[in-house]
């Protein structure tokens, strides 16, 4: 099959991991993303730099112009105090894009709960996406419900570091489908390399199995030689002046609390697991080779 694959988010863990499996089998890519600089390495592998911004419909036009297929993701922001507003905007361009370019097939990188309307922080965001695929007439497209991040643990190194715990919102006992992102990437790549879906549908991904955070609280201690590293469950207040302290804006520390609040109340669900929507990277498996250099770091 002739043609080229643009892939959205080049520079990130999944964008470009697709990437890379997709020259990996000889399949031409376009590699979008802001800075040459740092789709430098992708370059060096035979991709196509496109840079530019995902705001900019006429740019993501241009882009998907002759493409076989595109892969489009919300780059999250979590820096911007408009970053609702802001999401809004690119998955507008998108849909502008893709129809004005004529894109026939489309991998969507989405989130579970995305089939919630509102309610669950960023994740509103791909609700959106999912949405505006759909109302693409002839476009086929594959949503990726993919489950919470295991790259997620690597943004509590300093205070598991600063102060010997682990925490958020969420109560340690809920089960959350955890999935490396480097899986997330294997399927997508696999779809695009293979273009063999039809029509607007839904897949997740979901990691091995499900962990609560009190459990994968205890696989990052034992890794880091803190057995007995505990797992707290923190108030909204303290959790909020955490954030800003941090630097997040007031937006999105909101944001990630009303998200945690959707785990707690189960407002956050998954399909029921299956051979398809299950991946092979386990959270032992990543802490190792991920974590644990992180923070040696």
């Amino acid at each position: 099959m002739s043609g080229h694959i643009v892939v959205t988010g080049a520079t990130g863990h999944v964008g470009g991991g697709i990437a890379e499996a997709l020259l990996g089998r000889g399949i031409a890519v376009k590699a979008v993303g802001r800075s040459a600089d740092r789709l430098a390495s992708l370059v060096g592998k035979g991709a196509e730099a496109a840079v530019g911004s995902v705001e900019d419909a006429a740019f993501l036009e241009q882009t998907f112009a002759g493409a076989r297929a595109v892969f489009v993701m919300v780059p999250p922001d979590y820096h911007d105090p408009e970053i609702s507003a802001k999401q809004q905007r690119i998955v507008e361009a998108y849909g502008q894009a893709l129809r004005k370019a004529g894109v026939t097939h489309v991998v969507a990188l989405s989130s579970f709960g995305a089939e919630q309307p509102s309610g669950t922080g960023p994740i509103v965001s791909v609700h959106h996406l999912e949405n505006a695929l759909k109302a693409i007439d002839g476009l086929h497209s594959v949503s990726l419900r993919a489950g919470y991040f295991m790259e997620n643990h690597l943004w509590n190194i300093g205070l598991i570091k600063g102060q010997g715990i682990n925490g958020s919102t969420v109560r340690g006992d809920v089960p959350v489908p955890q999935v490396a992102t480097r899986d997330i990437a294997a399927v997508a790549a696999g779809l695009l390399g293979d273009l063999a879906f039809t029509g607007a549908t839904v897949r997740y991904v979901l990691g091995p199995k499900d962990v609560t955070l009190a459990e994968a609280t205890s696989i990052l201690g034992r890794a880091v030689g803190k057995p007995e590293l505990p797992y707290v469950q923190f108030d909204q207040e303290s959790a909020r002046q955490g954030m800003l302290g941090a630097g997040l804006p007031a937006p999105v520390a909101e944001l990630f609390l009303e998200m945690e609040s959707a785990l707690n109340d189960g407002l956050l669900a998954a399909a029921p697991r299956s051979a398809e929507n299950t991946t092979p990277t386990t959270l032992e498996q990543f802490v190792a080779d991920t974590f644990v250099p992180a923070f040696g770091a």
